[in-house]
This record gives structure tokens, C-alpha cells and sequence, in this order.
């Protein structure tokens, strides 16, 4: 029988979930230090309690006599072994943490790294896309593509549109709401104009001034004084036949826009 294939299986499964593997270790970890180190706490207070009855020539107890102190370092001396247990799966355990750690770190970094490069990749073909079609062409066809996206994205219908409102479509987290195209670009002013004064904004305070709800994403990500907020529009009709607009972001937000560079 060829176990290889089986091996080769399990090896990538452990890779591929690693943290997940050592952080239920580190739990489990938590959990057995606890327990032995409480009967290790047991143990050695029998022992310290059991040493202090004084002992004849023989070693044998005299009854009822008790040692006025027993020394520190005899102390030690009768119970250090019983900790050793505790001591070992405390290490396992902050091994498993740190090791965790490290991995969701070292995985994380090479996540924005191909983010970053996958952003400047598609900068550079929107650019040489805009130079062979020509910005007419160009938009156009990011209209068609946003009427597409609008299309598969369901929850339209239910918003009424009122007065001068426009029904809008976020690109980034696929959600329509209704608003006016000053007012958006009243928000970019105005989140712009915090981020020249106070060096930075969340994703989530440019969903707040349009009538959007944040989102965990939202909260994480956001623009500092690099590269300010810069929307860009798409319009089109959807299906029915209503007008809509997309909005997409020239500069995608960041994670760690809040830090100092």
C-alpha cells in the first residue's frame, strides 16, 4: 500500500492550517497547565505539610509534634518535581502561541504584499487601457462592467428612490443605497479635509456621511495623507430601466492608515 499520497495530504493540511492547529493547541495547552499545576499546588502543600512533623533518629514520625519552620530552600527542595509537568505544557503552550503568531503575522504581511502588487497591476493596465481605447471608450466600458455588477447584485428594488436622489451602487462592498451626487462629493471634501488635519480616515467614517453602515472590513481600512480619498463614477441603467450609479475609489483604502509612517 502507498501511503505517500496519504502523507503528501496531511502535510499540506497542517500547513495550510497551521494557526488554527496551534492556537487549539495553546488552548488545550491553557486548560492541562491549569489543571496540573493545581495538583501540583495540592501535592506539594501535602508533602511541605507532611515535612513538618518531626522525625526521630529512624526517620520514623513522632506523633503529634510539629517542626516550629521549615526552610525555604528545603522547601524547594521536597516540591519542585511537582511542577515539572505544569512547567513543560506551560513552554508547549507559549511555544504554540508564538508560533502562531508568527505565522498569521509572516501570512498576513505576504497578503498585502501580493495586494499591493495586484493593486499596482491594476493601475497599470486601467492606464494602458485608457491609452489604447481613449477615455470615452473606457468609460464606457467600466459603465457596462458596473451595469453588470449591479445586475447580479440583488436588494434594488426594495430601495425608493425620492426627489433628486439617485440610486447608487458601492463597488467595493456590493451594496446600493440612495443619495445625491453633490452630497457625495460633499463627504470626499469633508473626509479629505479631516485627513489634511488630523492625518487620517476610516472607510468607515466615508460610509457614515453617504448613508452606509460600517463593516469589519470598513473599520480596518481607511486613507492618511499619502494619498487622499478620490471617488470615481460610473453611470448606467440597470435592467428595469432605472438609472444608477456606481462608485468606485481611484485610491483603494489601506490597512494601517491610522499608523505613523
Amino acid at each position: 500500500m502507498n501511503l505517500k499520497p496519504f502523507f503528501k495530504t496531511a502535510q499540506k493540511f497542517v500547513t495550510d492550517n497551521s494557526p488554527g492547529i496551534l492556537t487549539g493547541l495553546a488552548v488545550a495547552g491553557t486548560v492541562t497547565t491549569a489543571i496540573l499545576t493545581g495538583k501540583a499546588a495540592y501535592s506539594a502543600a501535602l508533602k511541605i505539610e507532611i515535612a513538618r512533623f518531626r522525625t526521630d533518629e529512624d526517620g520514623n514520625f513522632t506523633a503529634g509534634v510539629l517542626a516550629s519552620s521549615i526552610p525555604a530552600k528545603e522547601k524547594f527542595e521536597l516540591v519542585w518535581k511537582e511542577f515539572i509537568p505544569a512547567a513543560v505544557t506551560g513552554a508547549a503552550t507559549v511555544t504554540c502561541i508564538v508560533g502562531a503568531t508568527h505565522i498569521s503575522t509572516r501570512r498576513a504581511a505576504a497578503m498585502a504584499a501580493a495586494f499591493k502588487l495586484s493593486e499596482e497591476l491594476a493601475n497599470e493596465y486601467k492606464e494602458r487601457v485608457v491609452q489604447h481605447l481613449g477615455a470615452q471608450k473606457e468609460e464606457k466600458m467600466r459603465a457596462e462592467l458596473a451595469k453588470n455588477r449591479m445586475d447580479r447584485t440583488p436588494g434594488a428594488d426594495t430601495i425608493i428612490i425620492v426627489g433628486p436622489e439617485v440610486l447608487f451602487h458601492d463597488a467595493l462592498s456590493g451594496r446600493f443605497f440612495k443619495g445625491e451626487v453633490e452630497k457625495i462629493k460633499a463627504a470626499v471634501n469633508e473626509i479629505n479635509h479631516q485627513i489634511n488635519n488630523f492625518y487620517h480616515a476610516s472607510l468607515t467614517e466615508f460610509y457614515e456621511k453617504i448613508g452606509l453602515s460600517g463593516t469589519i472590513f470598513s473599520d480596518e481600512v481607511g486613507w492618511n495623507s499619502d494619498e487622499l480619498l478620490d471617488v470615481k463614477y460610473a453611470a448606467t441603467l440597470l435592467d428595469d430601466g432605472r438609472p444608477a450609479i456606481s462608485i468606485e475609489f481611484r485610491t483603494v483604502p489601506i490597512r494601517g492608515y491610522d499608523r505613523c509612517q
